[in-house]
């Protein structure tokens, strides 16, 4: 046996793996760099650009004049400074420091602070004596609510408010308002989405507003949840950015349904695919009726297009509308999925409506 490990030693040298390594060799290219982004995402291509109907922004912000009697209250949501005007003026709002506590060193002089101790044992002995606060369940109208929910049957909203909560009593203002937090996307550590998702791309005549000038969007639709996401583009070369959007916000999912487009067969699409093990069925060529995201785009569709024309919106939100009515249509229960809503198929939770509950399109 002694001879035999000697016959089959290579070397005694515990570096030979640098040693034999040739320096021309090719060293292995990741699609992902160290932080798990992919590298070769598409950049985002200006489109047509839009002329902003309220003219150039005004040099001066604070020189505003507003007639509150005229009813009429313009206002330029195209402004390029509108955005950091809006956050400086809430960062002002929100600092509490400001209002209630003194910069300087303990209280100015002339002000000090007094306990009144009777005061507080007698509003003590209130809240101790005082019974406790019920709360009765109260009938809901669902007839009052079909238009936050794109006029839908009274049944179906009935059956929406059972399957989800409505636990938020009024809106919240103040500095908690931005205490936000953005969890990160490693590419060997994403949470799995467990179903199929369709794919499909729709365009549009104009350019969205609020974007780089998006004429297109990339629908995302879970086969078992029927879960719609849509993504604004401004080339059909941005799938992958729009793909990898999806799996950061939704998690990956097991097959990815598409048409035999090219841009949605690309070798950056694979290697996009190939890092959270997701497979790939595509239809056959002029066959698009076999792609799953067809059949939702209908129901998506007539749900836009009532709200633009209810709504008389413009042309160019037809990016905010189509948010709005995939936003709304994931937290309405449907019959299919047994009075479930497809945001609880999907992850498993049960939704809260509050915010189409209070804000509206």
């Amino acid at each position: 046996m002694g001879s035999y490990s000697e016959d089959h030693m290579l070397t005694e040298d515990p570096d030979w793996v640098s040693k034999a390594k040739r320096e021309e060799d090719q060293e292995c290219d990741s699609p992902f760099d160290n932080r798990g982004e992919h590298k070769h995402r598409e950049p985002v291509r200006a489109g047509v650009p839009i002329d902003n109907p309220t003219g150039p922004p005004s040099e001066d912000p604070d020189n505003i004049e507003v007639n509150l009697h005229s009813g009429d209250i313009e206002v330029n949501f195209h402004a390029d400074d509108a955005t950091r005007e809006v956050h400086q003026a809430h960062q002002e709002v929100s600092n509490l420091n400001k209002m209630f506590v003194y910069e300087g060193e303990g209280m100015p002089d002339g002000e000090v602070e007094t306990v009144e101790e009777e005061e507080d044992e007698t509003k003590e002995d209130i809240e101790a004596n005082a019974p406790p606060v019920e709360t009765k369940p109260k009938p809901v109208d669902c007839s009052k609510h079909r238009r936050q929910f794109l006029h839908a049957p009274v049944k179906k909203i009935k059956r929406t408010f059972t399957a989800t909560t409505q636990n938020t009593a009024s809106v919240v203002h103040g500095p908690k308002a931005n205490q936000t937090l953005k969890s990160p996307n490693p590419a060997l550590n994403i949470r799995r989405r467990k179903e199929a998702v369709a794919t499909d791309s729709i365009f549009a005549d104009s350019p969205a507003v609020d974007t780089p000038g998006c004429t297109g969007a990339q629908m995302f639709v879970g086969r078992s949840s029927l879960l719609t996401d849509s993504y604004g583009f401004c080339s059909v070369s941005e799938f992958p950015n729009t793909l990898l959007d999806n799996i950061r916000e939704r998690g990956a999912m097991d097959t990815l349904i598409s048409n035999h487009a090219n841009y949605e067969m690309s070798a950056r699409v694979n290697d996009v695919l190939r890092a959270p093990m997701i497979g790939h069925w595509k239809s056959e060529p002029h066959c698009q009726h076999q792609n799953f995201a067809e059949h939702r785009w209908g129901h998506v569709k007539a749900n836009l297009e009532w709200l633009m024309s209810f709504l008389d919106v413009d042309p160019d939100c037809w990016l905010l509308a189509l948010n709005c009515a995939c936003s709304v249509m994931n937290l309405t229960a449907e019959k299919i999925l047994g009075w479930r809503a497809p945001q609880e198929v999907a992850t498993g939770e049960t939704p809260a409506i509050c915010i189409p509950l209070f804000f509206m399109f």
